[in-house]
């Protein structure tokens, strides 16, 4: 894979290699020429968005899992040791993988 610096629109950006299947590579092209623009800058933009709604994703899930933590942690006795829960975690998921071997 080549790895070359470039600049496009003010930010330096770097040569890589993908590789599509012939399909994909034909609608990438057709897209392309409808737009009136390079293949290179189609596959930016789909990649600018795609890791735009990832890390977006990633922040809901996070939100997600703190408040779960938080709602479990409300219903807990405080007098409950966490190396305790610890240790029943372990010795279910050691219990459920033997019954699914």
């Amino acid at each position: 894979m080549g790895v070359w610096p470039t600049w496009q629109g003010g930010n330096c950006t770097r040569r890589t290699n993908i590789y599509l299947d012939e399909d994909q590579l034909r609608l990438l092209k057709h897209l392309a020429a409808e737009d009136n623009k390079p293949m290179a800058d189609l596959v930016r933009q789909v990649v600018e968005q795609f890791l735009r709604i990832r890390l977006e994703n990633r922040g809901i899930w996070q939100n997600d899992m703190t408040a779960l933590i938080e709602r479990v942690r409300s219903r807990m006795s405080p007098a409950i040791d966490p190396d305790e829960i610890e240790r029943e975690i372990r010795e279910a998921r050691h219990e459920v993988r033997a019954a699914r071997r």
